[in-house]
């Protein structure tokens, strides 16, 4: 017990001294980090529309992969058919909401055109940045009314350019960035500055996401095949182990296992190597405000 709580005693006078001099440990560094990371999974799945934390989804995820990977065991008597399919549902959630977030934001993408157009009209109107940006809450496209409702609520309580940094934020995408960095100019120098830099913001953003629509459009088949071929043969496998006690004995064997594994490995990396070949360069965000 002495020894116990001399170690106690010391290690809150480290901990102490380490604060007062403006020095912490590492772990303490590395927990900082990890709730960063929380922080970063948690915008993840806001932005892909779901209302439920990091921890539950992990949690969700494993207990579905866990209990996919049983039943295949039940079914076929071979584990390493049940390790793949546990993997592969592990992962459909995330491609799920990876899927919803994309959609999320390529909806908001496609409706800044329109947005930046009608905020053009109602500058040209004689109204104020602020008032067309609310405005733009009332009327605007609809994948953006949500964001500029909050901003005008915002703006009540902080002043009108911190409530825009905040709405870029939380749409998180290079274009967005460009626009909303336009308009922070427009509340400085006016908003007839700004109305030639949207028109030309407006066109350039309608080409750029044309372009991509169709590269997405062009690579769809390719990509649908790739996902086919990858997973098919497990689920032959599958089927063969069910029906030939032949197959099952041989796969559940340790060269069994050792095929499975070489042919999950060659799926899995073809599956990459297609996913990045395939994907559309992606601009960074360089005028962001804080932190990703």
């Amino acid at each position: 017990m002495r020894l116990l709580a001399g170690l106690g005693a010391g290690l809150f006078v480290y901990l102490a001294l380490g604060a007062f001099v403006g020095i912490t440990p590492r772990w303490l560094h590395r927990s900082r980090q990890s709730r960063r990371q929380e922080t970063r999974w948690q915008e993840w799945l806001n932005q892909a529309g779901v209302t439920v934390s990091p921890v539950q989804f992990v949690t969700v995820s494993v207990a579905g992969a866990a209990g996919v990977g049983l039943a295949v065991f039940a079914i076929t008597q071979v584990a390493s058919l049940a390790l793949v399919a546990g993997g592969v549902t592990m992962a459909g959630p995330r491609a799920v909401f990876s899927r919803r977030r994309r959609d999320a934001q390529k909806e908001r993408l496609d409706a800044w055109p329109d947005a930046i157009r009608d905020v053009i009209t109602h500058l040209r109107a004689s109204m104020s940045v602020h008032a067309s940006l609310v405005e733009l809450g009332r009327s605007g496209p609809e994948p953006l009314r949500t964001f500029f409702n909050r901003y005008a609520g915002l703006a009540g309580a902080l002043d009108q350019q911190s409530a825009l940094e905040v709405i870029r934020e939380e749409l998180a995408d290079p274009l967005s960035d460009r626009i909303i960095e336009v308009l922070l100019i427009a509340f400085d120098q006016g908003p007839t500055v700004v109305i030639d830099i949207l028109e030309d913001l407006a066109e350039s953003s309608s080409k750029d996401l044309r372009l991509s629509e169709e590269i997405v459009t062009a690579q769809l088949e390719t990509r649908i095949e790739a996902r086919g071929a990858s997973l098919l043969p497990f689920g032959v496998l599958a089927l063969l182990c069910m029906t030939s006690p032949g197959y099952r004995d041989f796969y559940a064997s340790p060269v069994g296992w050792f095929v499975v594994s070489i042919g999950g490995a060659m799926s899995l990396a073809g599956l990459l190597a297609i996913s990045g070949l395939g994907r559309v360069p992606q601009e960074e965000r360089i005028l962001a405000g804080g932190v990703r």
